[in-house]
């Protein structure tokens, strides 16, 4: 019993000598290290998803409105609805009107008249 007794204790003697525990101490920093690296690998990875994700919920709703508007230019009304929304054509025997809102609008268009009108004035002049 006395020999198990002195086994155990120098046993408990080597694992308590100080360059033991500063082996120890140094293997639980070099642990808490290499989890902080983890850590940190893992909320960029989610910060990274996170983005990916906002750009794929934006290049799907772009999809979702190319792909009716590719549906909509399928028909001849939509392929005519474009035409005339881009380059304001009419149909033989119909009028086109543009309807002027706000006086920005008036103003501008007053402005190219008037101007017109001074360029035609120089041209006519030198003529």
């Amino acid at each position: 019993m006395r020999y198990d007794i002195k086994k155990r204790n120098k046993f408990g003697k080597i694992i308590y000598s100080w360059p033991i525990l500063i082996l120890l101490a140094a293997l639980i920093i070099l642990a808490g290290k290499n989890v902080f690296e983890v850590y940190k690998n893992e909320h960029t990875s989610r910060l990274n998803r996170e983005k990916s994700e906002k750009v794929l919920m934006s290049l799907e709703e772009r999809n979702d409105f190319i792909v009716s508007g590719i549906e909509t230019l399928r028909t001849e009304k939509g392929i005519e609805a474009e035409i005339r929304n881009k380059f304001r054509v009419v149909k033989e025997g119909e009028q086109l009107a543009i309807i002027i809102n706000s006086d920005k609008d008036k103003k501008k268009v007053i402005g190219d008249v008037e101007k017109e009108k001074i360029w035609t004035k120089i041209w006519n002049f030198f003529k």
